[in-house]
């Protein structure tokens, strides 16, 4: 890794550390990406390794999960019977290809790009399906992206990360939001 990334990047390991998550543009709310000393290289570094989870769960905003939280929510999310038709089928196309990037799943699950966006949207935020790896990189602000199940990437962690206690979303939450805030969030 070059030098440069890994500066970004010891920021932001810092920060998971200590913090649940982290936006990724600028919020009056929650700490962002830039913000706490991290870089778009430097994130996309860690969502690649598994050390950071890529969801929508703050507000249907692109947020940045540690491992610790994501394994604590995930008997919060993961509910099926919050997906509609097209998020259905583009889990069930993840299920069969392993990974995939925007413009595979529209073209192979036959779906319009609005239709398509707002089905994996629906995805990540139930933390079903989230960023495995970087796929073609634009500029070095920005880059597409390969998604795939959450279990692709939950196979990068360590075992012992996998065990929860009841209440521990709400304590890892209560670092950054208040109580109403949280209790709203793991509904």
């Amino acid at each position: 890794m070059p030098r440069r990334e890994q500066q970004a990047q010891d920021p932001l390991e810092q920060y998971f550390s200590q913090n649940g998550m982290l936006l990724c543009n600028q919020s009056a709310e929650l700490p962002y990406l830039e913000l706490v000393g991290g870089d778009w290289n430097a994130i996309v570094s860690l969502l690649e390794s598994g050390n950071a989870f890529y969801s929508r769960f703050y507000k249907n905003r692109v947020t940045y999960l540690s491992p610790e939280l994501y394994f604590a929510l995930k008997p919060h999310r993961r509910r099926l019977e919050r997906l509609d038709a097209n998020s259905m089928r583009l889990l069930a196309f993840l299920q069969a290809a392993g990974e995939a990037t925007t413009e595979q799943m529209q073209q192979q699950c036959m779906l319009e790009k609005k239709a398509q966006t707002e089905a994996l949207n629906r995805l990540v935020y139930e933390l079903l399906v989230t960023v495995i790896r970087r796929d073609v990189t634009r500029n070095e602000t920005w880059c597409t992206f390969a998604y795939g199940l959450a279990e692709r990437w939950e196979a990068k962690q360590p075992r012992e990360n996998n065990a929860t206690m009841v209440g521990e979303a709400e304590q890892i939450l209560l670092r950054q939001l208040s109580q109403k805030q949280a209790a709203a969030l793991l509904r």
